[in-house]
C-alpha cells in the first residue's frame, strides 16, 4: 500500500496543538467547559437505585470480613510456630546444661540458627500482616463513607430539582387566586416553557453531580485521615481481636498482660509492636486467669461462644439451648446483660486456650516417655496450625437460622 493512502482524499491533516496555539497568539481562548449531558428522571432514578444496592455492598463487606479473619488466623499461626521452636531450643539448652555439658551439639547449633532466622521472618511477616489489616479496616471505612456520599448526592439532586420547580408552582398559585385562566393570560401554557427551562438547566447537571460526588468523597476522606490512629484502629473490634490473637501467640504460658490500647500507636500513628514500655503499670490492663469451664454446664469448654454484650463465655450448645428456651433472648446467666442469639460468636481466643490446655494435659501424661520430641524439626507446623484454625472456624459457626 502506498504511503499516505489511508488519509488520501478522505481525511485532511489537521494543525497540531502547537500550531493552533501559535495561530491564536495574542488572543484569549474561551475557558474550557467539560462535556455534559442531561440529568433526566431516568438518570435520577438510576442514581437512587445505586444508593439502595445494598447487596453488592454486603458482598464487598463480607470479603473484607473474611480477609480480617484470615489475617488474624495467620498472625496466630506463625507466632505459634515461632514460640514452639523457641521452646524446643530452650528445652535442648536446659537438658544439655543438666548433663553438665558446656559445648553446643551440632543439632542444637542448627536449631539455634534456624530459630534466629525464623524470628526475623516472623517479625517481618507480622508487621506486613498488621499493615494489611489496617488497610482492610480503611477499606471497610471507605465502604461506609461511600454509602453516605451517594445518599448525600441523591438528596442534593432531588433538592435542586425541587428548587427549580418552585417558581412555577408559585405562579400557578397566583393564577388560581386571581382566577385568571391560561387564555386570559395570553393563551400560552406555562408547562412546555417550564419543562424546556428545566431541561436547559439540567444540561449541565450531570457534570455537577460528578463534581459533587468527587467533592463529597474527598471531604469525607480528609475527615477520616484527620482522625487519630487510636480512633481508626485501636477502637476497632477487628483490630482488637487481631491484637489479642497476636499477643496470645507470643505469650501463651507466662500470662503477660495485654498493653492498653492507648499504647498501640505512637504520636505519628505508627504501630508499636510491644505496646506500652515496661514499668508503666497504669497503662496495662490486668488479665485475669480465665476459667475454661462453662458457667451453665460446669464442664470444660469445647466450643466456647462469647457475645457482644458481656465478657462471659459459654459452651455453644448450652447457651443456644438456654436462649432458644426463652424466645431467642434472655438475661446472661452470670450478669444482668441481655443476650440474643445473633450476639453470639465463636471465641477463637478462648478456643486456642482450650486446645492449648488439652495439649498440655496430653504432654503431661507422656512425660514418662524417653522419646525426645525435639530431635526432629517438623516444619509443617505452620500449615497445620493454619488448617486447624480454618477447620475449627468452619465447624463452629452459628447457623443462619439461629441469627435471624
Amino acid at each position: 500500500m502506498p504511503p499516505g493512502r489511508l488519509v488520501q482524499g478522505s481525511r485532511r491533516l489537521q494543525p497540531t496543538a502547537s500550531a493552533s496555539t501559535s495561530a491564536h497568539n495574542g488572543s484569549d481562548l474561551p475557558p474550557y467547559e467539560p462535556p455534559s449531558h442531561p440529568m433526566n428522571d431516568a438518570g435520577r432514578q438510576a442514581l437512587a437505585n445505586l444508593t439502595n444496592n445494598n447487596a453488592e455492598m454486603r458482598k464487598y463487606e463480607d470479603h473484607l470480613s473474611k480477609s480480617a479473619t484470615y489475617l488474624r488466623e495467620v498472625v496466630g499461626a506463625i507466632n505459634d510456630t515461632l514460640f514452639a521452636r523457641k521452646s524446643q531450643l530452650t528445652s535442648k539448652i536446659e537438658k544439655r546444661r543438666g548433663r553438665g555439658e558446656s559445648e553446643k551439639g551440632e543439632h542444637e547449633a542448627e536449631l539455634e540458627e534456624y530459630v534466629n532466622k525464623l524470628h526475623g521472618d516472623v517479625t517481618h511477616l507480622t508487621d506486613e500482616i498488621e499493615a494489611a489489616l489496617r488497610q482492610v479496616i480503611d477499606y471497610r471505612a471507605e465502604v461506609q463513607r461511600e454509602k453516605l456520599v451517594l445518599g448525600s448526592v441523591v438528596d442534593q439532586v432531588q433538592s435542586e430539582r425541587s428548587r427549580r420547580q418552585r417558581p412555577s408552582r408559585k405562579r400557578k398559585a397566583a393564577q388560581r387566586i386571581s382566577g385568571d385562566s391560561d387564555e386570559e393570560m395570553g393563551g400560552v401554557d406555562d408547562e412546555p416553557e417550564e419543562a424546556e427551562a428545566v431541561g436547559a438547566e439540567d444540561e449541565a447537571s450531570l457534570t455537577g453531580v460528578r463534581e459533587a460526588l468527587h467533592k463529597a468523597r474527598e471531604f469525607n476522606a480528609r475527615q477520616y485521615r484527620a482522625t487519630s490512629a487510636y480512633d481508626r484502629y485501636a477502637s476497632n473490634n477487628e483490630y482488637i481481636a487481631f491484637k489479642k490473637m497476636w499477643h496470645d501467640a507470643q505469650h501463651p504460658e507466662d500470662q503477660v498482660p495485654l498493653p492498653d490500647a492507648s499504647t498501640w500507636f505512637d504520636d505519628q500513628g505508627r504501630p508499636i509492636r510491644d505496646g506500652a514500655p515496661g514499668g508503666d503499670e497504669d497503662l496495662i490492663i490486668e488479665r485475669e486467669v480465665q476459667d475454661l469451664t462453662c458457667k451453665l454446664t460446669l464442664r470444660p469448654l469445647k466450643e466456647p461462644y462469647a457475645n457482644q454484650k458481656c465478657p462471659h463465655v459459654f459452651e455453644k450448645t448450652a447457651i443456644m439451648e438456654y436462649l432458644r428456651g426463652t424466645g431467642g433472648k434472655a438475661q446472661c446467666p452470670v450478669c444482668t446483660k441481655e443476650l440474643r442469639i445473633k450476639d453470639l460468636y465463636l471465641d477463637e481466643l478462648t478456643l486456642r486456650k482450650v486446645k492449648r490446655a488439652a495439649r498440655a494435659a496430653r504432654e503431661s501424661e507422656d512425660r514418662s516417655s524417653n522419646a525426645d520430641p525435639d530431635e526432629q524439626m517438623d516444619e509443617s507446623v505452620l500449615m497445620g496450625e493454619s488448617t486447624q484454625l480454618r477447620s475449627g472456624r468452619a465447624n463452629n459457626e452459628v447457623k443462619q437460622d439461629d441469627s435471624e
